[in-house]
């Protein structure tokens, strides 16, 4: 029986029509070999554009069984909601802030 451990863990976010759609995946190496609890929030900044910020509602270890293969697969399935808080505009300006630092110090990364 070949069993199949993802190292990827899958972000879902439920759309208005009550269906999930993935919203993004990370390697679990990416995210320190932790897999994200409830309350954690994953930020995404995009430079001098804006930010997209999202709060873990659930999160799901998935054990899939495919009987006619006789095989498995093993994936860790996050459920994320789009939340906004009113410091968001001060959060995006820190980050981007850090960021132009950062690029300042790293050029050649």
């Amino acid at each position: 029986m070949p069993k199949i451990i993802d190292d990827l863990v899958y972000f879902l976010e439920r759309q208005v029509d009550g269906k999930y759609q993935i919203e993004g995946e990370h390697g679990l190496a990416d995210l320190g070999n932790t897999v994200p609890g409830f309350g954690d929030r994953i930020t995404l900044t995009i430079h001098n554009a804006g930010i997209s910020i999202m709060e873990v509602v659930g999160r799901h270890f998935v054990r899939h069984y495919d009987e006619a293969s006789d095989s498995e697969w093993i994936a860790w399935f996050i459920i994320v909601q789009s939340i906004d808080l009113p410091e968001a505009d001060d959060l995006f300006d820190v980050i981007n802030e850090h960021y132009r630092r950062w690029v300042r110090a790293h050029p050649d990364e």
